[in-house]
């Protein structure tokens, strides 16, 4: 029943994806427990109301322009693996297998810890669970089934994750709706400073666009996508669009709610929002609906990270036994369990939050590079097809670069200062996340020797 990622059972997957399906898993990737929390943090550094919805009209045009150039990167090569796919071919396979590298063991098995540790939490909070270990225990189990549902094949993942995408935004239609209705609109004119400076709406970004990150889950699934060179820039596109008026209509309704100067003091804005605009009843409503949209992002996350793990056994530049699959459904089982192992290890340590600010920077330095990609390989590749060319070219990944470096400039000045004790030693933190991607360099080369060997051999 065990297939591997190079036999003739292996095959290439399954195209059981469509456009509604990808728009959706990039929905439910991407509204998480962001748009629950992000709010404070950007009204704090934005200062001002007129600021603080363009952050999130920025933060959405940025993904956007993110998402149409993936679109286009796809088009080339229409195949799982996201980032690691095109930074391997715009700069080399060593800068992919780095990218690849930091996502296995940091990027989503860290983005898995925390999404379950905040679904146990949100999910013991409703049941009155006061033992300590209620709400770990919960996201252990729910890493496991959702490992199970996707061992089970793309359909039933598939038919999941449209169930939950599509009910959180129903719920989140009959919320605002209720709000716009019920509520009388407040002033916009009390903000939480005089103004907002540049460096201050760069430091308002950096939240904003952790709220959007998601937008790229189709490209990790792209080779599960019905005639992806076209449909997964539409996919990205639309899931993006999405995501980001219901983020400005949330945010909207924080302001109706409360000054911003409030907003930036509160820590569950969403609940305070719910009360006063909807009264108790509504507010009742909001703990199912955090669970909900935690679980959607969570299995999103599982759904699409081995994929991306199974291209690189594929490519030989990673462990072997990573590309096994399931000769029948192609469901990526190894990755799948190896991805769901690192995860709850980082759950039950701990230790997630601390490993995803560390790799931040480069996380977003290879996202940076990917689009970069795009210019990269017009010029190399001119006359290479290109299904989905990105809109508004070069304007489109220029922008993104542009603010992307712009905020990256902020994060690395702000990292600078801030640094770790490592034993006697205090390191800039920047430093740390860089050390851990340069842990794979020699991994990298230890694979590719590894494989250079076995083609001697035949």
């Amino acid at each position: 029943m065990i297939a591997d990622a190079d036999s003739p059972h292996s095959g290439p997957p399954g195209r059981g994806l469509g456009v509604a399906d990808a728009s959706l898993l990039v929905i439910g990737s991407m509204v998480g427990a962001g748009i629950f929390l992000m709010g404070p943090y950007v009204a704090r550094d934005a200062r001002s109301p007129a600021a603080f919805v363009g952050t999130w009209l920025l933060g959405g045009l940025v993904a956007l322009c993110g998402a149409l150039s993936n679109g286009e990167l796809g088009g080339l090569f229409p195949r799982s693996g996201g980032e690691y796919v095109y930074l391997r071919e715009a700069y080399g396979p060593c800068l992919g297998f780095l990218s690849g590298w930091t996502t296995f063991w940091i990027a989503f098995p860290g983005s898995i810890a925390a999404l379950a540790a905040g679904f146990g939490a949100a999910m013991a909070d409703m049941a009155g669970a006061r033992n300590p270990h209620a709400a770990s225990a919960i996201g252990v189990s729910a890493i496991c089934l959702l490992t199970l549902l996707n061992a089970l094949g793309l359909r039933p993942g598939k038919l999941v994750q449209n169930a939950l995408s599509a009910t959180k935004l129903a719920a989140f239609a009959g919320l605002l709706a209720l709000g716009a209705f019920v509520s009388p609109l407040e002033s916009f004119d009390s903000a939480a400073g005089s103004g907002s400076g540049w460096a201050g709406i760069a430091s308002a970004l950096v939240p904003a666009m952790f709220a959007y990150s998601g937008w790229n889950a189709a490209t990790y699934i792209a080779g599960e996508i019905r005639d992806p060179a076209r449909s997964l820039g539409r996919s990205l596109a639309i899931g993006t669009l999405v995501c980001t008026a219901l983020y400005v209509a949330v945010n909207l309704s924080y302001m109706r709610a409360m000054s911003l100067a409030d907003l930036a003091k509160t820590v569950d804005p969403a609940r305070v929002t719910a009360m006063r605009l909807g009264g108790p009843r509504v507010a009742a409503y909001l703990g199912p609906l955090v669970a909900l949209c935690i679980l959607s992002s969570l299995q999103a996350t599982i759904q699409v990270g081995p994929h991306l793990y199974r291209s690189m056994s594929v490519d030989r530049v990673f462990f072997r036994w990573l590309g096994l699959t399931h000769a029948r459904t192609q469901a990526p089982l190894a990755a799948l369990v190896a991805q769901a192992v690192v995860a709850i290890v980082e759950l039950v340590s701990n230790r997630f939050d601390q490993l995803i600010t560390l790799v931040m920077v480069p996380l977003i330095a290879f996202s940076t590079l990917t689009v970069a990609g795009v210019l990269v390989l017009r010029a190399r590749r001119p006359a290479a097809p290109r299904p989905f060319p990105v809109p508004g070219y070069p304007v489109v990944p220029i922008l993104f670069i542009a603010v992307n470096g712009w905020v990256l400039w902020n994060v690395l000045a702000q990292g600078a200062r801030e640094a770790m004790a490592i034993g006697n030693w205090h390191v800039p933190s920047t430093f740390v996340g860089a050390a851990i991607v340069a842990t794979g360099i020699p991994v990298y080369f230890a694979f590719r020797a590894h494989a250079r060997a076995e083609e001697s051999a035949r």
